[in-house]
């Protein structure tokens, strides 16, 4: 015959086995944190990430920002009329936004700087053969825009290098080339008005070059920026010219350039 559990006898063990079981969950809860809580966690540090992931990139936009000199447009420009052409060279790192106004439309001119190994002496050599032979040397070439590309403009506006006051500052080759493509631009782009002159602004820390802009022709200066009216036919006639007096050394009938 089979002993039988008396009832008080089991209800103590079914209250110890629920005990045991509740200790174990309460243990499992506590030494793991709930999911709710570990969503929580993995959201707060995603959006730390982002933050300083933004923190990181916003000076990087700022100083990309920043990179664009800003400039006061001249006083002397005030009266200039409305929806103008204006072409620039070499203002790229400039913030031309002011000159848009008024509906004027900005037209950025390019071209390819001479190359560095181009020296002031290669264009102007202190000795001069004046019997060399026919295969002697050639003067060098500088790269000037492709004026086809552009239609006319009421205004060019050029930003002139200026290593002054460094020993040689004027004999400085890309400076030249600079004024070179200025001058060829206002001849072969700038419209002109009923004297036949035209409009061009230089910014230059150091004066520019009188051999192509003149003291007569300048009309107004404030801080670095220079304005000029000069004559097309005068300046036409100047950049006519061959650059550099190894032109000097070569005989007539065998005349070249070279590209450095």
């Amino acid at each position: 015959m089979m002993k039988t559990t008396p009832p008080k006898a089991l209800a103590i063990r079914i209250n110890l086995v629920f005990l045991a079981f509740s200790l174990l969950l309460y243990s499992i809860l506590l030494l793991c944190p709930s999911a709710s809580y570990y969503h929580e966690g993995v959201h707060h540090k995603m959006e730390n990430g982002i933050k300083k992931k933004l923190m990181l990139e916003e000076p990087t936009k700022v100083s990309s920002r920043r990179a664009l000199i800003k400039r006061e447009k001249p006083s002397f420009l005030d009266g200039v009329g409305r929806g103008m052409r204006i072409g620039m060279v070499n203002m790229d790192d400039e913030d031309v936004s002011e000159w848009k106004a008024h509906d004027g439309q900005v037209i950025h001119v390019s071209y390819e700087q001479v190359s560095e190994l181009l020296e002031w002496k290669d264009l102007f050599p202190e000795w001069i053969d004046e019997e060399e032979e026919a295969d002697g040397p050639s003067c060098p070439k500088i790269p000037m825009p492709d004026f086809d590309k552009y239609g006319y403009m009421d205004m060019i506006v050029v930003k002139l290098p200026c290593k002054a006051p460094n020993e040689g500052w004027s004999r400085d080759v890309v400076r030249l080339q600079v004024h070179l493509v200025a001058a060829n631009l206002a001849v072969r782009r700038g419209k002109l008005d009923d004297k036949g002159r035209m409009r061009v602004v230089l910014l230059s820390q150091c004066m520019p070059m009188v051999e192509l802009f003149t003291c007569d022709e300048l009309v107004g200066r404030e801080g670095d920026w220079w304005f000029y009216r000069p004559e097309k036919e005068k300046l036409e006639r100047k950049v006519s010219l061959p650059v550099g007096s190894c032109n000097l050394a070569m005989p007539l009938w065998g005349k070249g350039t070279y590209v450095v």
